[in-house]
């Protein structure tokens, strides 16, 4: 289900504040139609690091290009649908030694699922629970989830209906605070139980968590992950944009 006018803007506010925007910078843009946003960045602006970090976001029909100036010129020749492509910012920074650090498309929900409560598992909110579930897991995907390090983490672990603990942790899920407005999720399961629906009902109980604390659940998903898609889907999650980044070399 579509957001409505008013998450959609709480939304667009969070990306300004991350990408250095006025607040407005993107309602601004919508007036326009959808032009592209331009915030450079230089060498200077990065003290101390070795390497430049640009990203390209699409949000609901606007986008914004971060990054060094030289690229941003080299991009104005493009179309949004061309620059969202990784293949695409690797090629512009060839000369910068350019790699990727992810293509994703992005999701949101301002409703919370409706789920059964289970009564074969139960809920743990202690990261050394999280930590566990990650050590059972690929390391791509724990790399990717991040899960232990968010700030709210909800593990699932099997149980014999009256709390007592029956088995290893199975999945888990948590968010990350952005801006004070989005809770940024990430769900990890274990190999072994996956396409069980416990990936979506760890999602759906960190969503419930997120909302409680008044913020927008954001569901990324890498391009061609069609089972996070899909999970993002389950949860009444709707596509809103995509976000591209990529390290330079300074």
């Amino acid at each position: 289900m579509p957001v409505n006018a008013h998450t959609r803007q709480i939304i667009e506010l969070a990306w300004s504040r991350i990408l250095g925007l006025d607040d407005g910078a993107f309602a601004a843009a919508s007036a326009t139609g959808g032009r592209r946003i331009e915030v450079p960045i230089d060498a200077d602006s990065q003290p101390g690091e070795d390497d430049q970090i640009a990203t390209f976001v699409r949000l609901y029909g606007s986008s914004v290009l971060y990054g060094p100036a030289w690229l941003l010129e080299a991009a104005r020749g493009l179309h949004d649908e061309e620059l969202a492509l990784e293949s695409t910012m690797i090629r512009l920074g060839a000369g910068h030694s350019a790699r990727s650090l992810g293509e994703w498309v992005l999701y949101y929900a301002e409703d919370i699922p409706d789920i059964a409560r289970s009564s074969s598992v139960s809920v743990s909110y202690e990261a050394s629970d999280a930590r566990e579930l990650e050590a059972q897991c690929p390391a791509d995907d724990v790399t990717e989830v991040g899960l232990s390090a968010l700030d709210s983490t909800f593990t699932l672990i099997p149980d014999d209906g009256a709390g007592t603990p029956t088995g290893q942790p199975v999945a888990g899920a948590g968010y990350e605070e952005w801006q004070g407005l989005i809770g940024h999720l990430g769900v990890l399961v274990r190999p072994d139980v996956r396409l069980k629906g416990l990936g979506a009902y760890a999602g759906a109980i960190a969503m419930e968590e997120a909302f409680t604390e008044g913020l927008i659940p954001q569901w990324r998903a890498a391009l061609g992950n069609t089972g996070a898609q899909r999970v993002a889907a389950s949860l009444g999650f709707e596509l809103a944009g995509s976000q591209t980044t990529v390290l330079f070399n300074q």
